[in-house]
């Protein structure tokens, strides 16, 4: 990887490109490509959704980078001192303060932000629940359809299924993709 700094974004935008590109092949709908991203997983989709006009790959087919909607769980959001490891691993042990803000993705958000339904629980003691926080307020300041629901516990990494909350979550998101026409009624 040349530019660890991008490398991911690189990651992302190739992946909706290439979705996007071969959805006829796939039988996917093209404007119903949507990104998940969990912790760390959660900043790289965050980014993909917010730094629109950023392209880091050769796109020379204009096809549209911006995922349709983002799904965040405990996604770091903010790069602050709370969570040195995952910034220094993306933007070194002393980032600019250019760079500490271009990689807060909350500072990213606009009107053209992709929907996002967000899940966070307030005991996660690896990525502050503030970060999930600070970008649904910056969801709501830029009027872009989102959904936040913060669980009493689950720590962080539950994943998928979290033991201590059942699935409570996956079926909200299942019902918030439906209402926001990305779902299917079929389970």
């Amino acid at each position: 990887m040349n530019d660890k700094t991008i490398g991911p974004l690189q990651d992302a935008q190739t992946a909706i490109k290439t979705v996007r590109r071969r959805a006829g092949e796939w039988n996917i709908n093209p404007n119903k490509i949507g990104m998940m991203g969990l912790s760390a997983g959660g900043h790289l989709v965050s980014t993909a959704g917010t730094q629109l006009n950023r392209v880091v790959i050769a796109n020379k087919e204009n096809i549209s980078l911006r995922p349709d909607f983002m799904i965040l769980l405990y996604p770091v959001i903010i790069y602050d001192p709370d969570i040195p490891r995952t910034r220094e691993n993306l933007i070194g042990k002393k980032p600019t303060a250019e760079a500490l803000s271009l990689y807060s993705t909350n500072k990213s958000v606009s009107d053209i932000t992709p929907p996002t339904f967000l899940v966070h629980a307030a005991d996660d003691d690896v990525i502050p629940v503030k970060n999930s926080l600070q970008f649904f307020d910056a969801l709501l300041k830029a009027r872009v359809k989102a959904e936040m629901h913060i669980l009493q516990t689950g720590g962080h990494g539950f994943g998928i299924y979290d033991v201590e909350n059942k699935d409570s979550w996956f079926v909200g998101c299942h019902e918030w993709m439906i209402k926001n026409g990305f779902g299917s009624t079929d389970r």
